[in-house]
């Protein structure tokens, strides 16, 4: 579902993403961990192409990501292709995005309304069925500042779902929360992992990681330096930074 190939991203003289290889298969979740810095969510930004790479290829379903390869040079796709493909990319941010000045049901409604030409009535029938799923169905004519953040949060994916990806993107969902609503969110994103969506999360909950990774990834400096079953990376990690790493986070989870 999510294939990247020699992938590198440079900020001016600073390598951020050095080499990067993967392939994420349809319904797998995997999580991308390691320290602050390492370069964990320029990758996912370049994954839906809110980060422009340096060098390399992306493809979701089979579909270029932002470049293509035209007589062996890497060429811009055109932005309307970009746009329908970044349609199948869903993702959420650290901070919740939404428009304060819209109701639940608006936020989640815009975008299918707008970009899937989706008439109201459906949009608000997939709103209403998707806040049962993240258990805020009572929540639609609500502003968000009523909302706590873990409430926001769930929002957030709603909306993101609304759009019917085939790949969700989860950068540090629980990392703005106060700890008593982090289980909330991670409960939601745990259910969507049992219903097959195929999800790439970079997190800090080690725990989250365990029990629903089918891969766990270790950046470090722009380099995956690990990449295994979560039992195999959590119980017997085989480089250094990682055991020095989840020595360190393991011990003030």
């Amino acid at each position: 579902m999510i294939h990247i190939a020699c992938l590198h991203k440079y900020f001016g003289d600073h390598h951020v993403l050095q080499d990067i290889n993967l392939t994420i298969g349809q319904g797998k979740v995997v999580v991308i961990i390691g320290p602050s810095g390492s370069g964990k969510s320029t990758l996912l930004r370049c994954i839906n192409y809110l980060e422009t790479y340096s060098e390399g290829e992306i493809t979701i379903d089979g579909k270029p990501m932002g470049r293509k390869m035209i007589g062996g040079k890497s060429v811009q796709i055109p932005e309307k292709e970009l746009n329908k493909t970044r349609q199948e990319v869903g993702m959420v941010f650290q901070s919740f995005n939404l428009f304060p000045h819209k109701t639940v049901l608006q936020n989640i409604t815009m975008a299918p309304m707008s970009l899937k030409n989706m008439n109201r009535q459906d949009a608000e029938a997939l709103a209403v069925s998707l806040l049962q799923k993240v258990g805020l169905e009572d929540k639609a004519r609500v502003l968000p500042y009523h909302l706590s953040g873990g409430q926001k949060q769930r929002v957030a994916i709603a909306r993101a779902l609304a759009m019917q990806p085939k790949v969700m993107l989860f950068d540090e969902p629980t990392s703005a929360l106060d700890p008593e609503m982090v289980g909330e969110v991670l409960q939601v994103m745990k259910q969507l992992a049992k219903e097959g969506m195929t999800m790439a999360i970079v997190t800090h909950e080690m725990r989250f990681a365990k029990d629903v990774a089918d891969e766990v990834i270790v950046l470090d400096k722009g380099v995956i330096i690990e990449h295994d079953k979560p039992d195999k990376i959590f119980a017997c990690p085989s480089h250094p930074r990682t055991k020095e790493f989840l020595s360190k986070v393991l011990e003030n989870s």
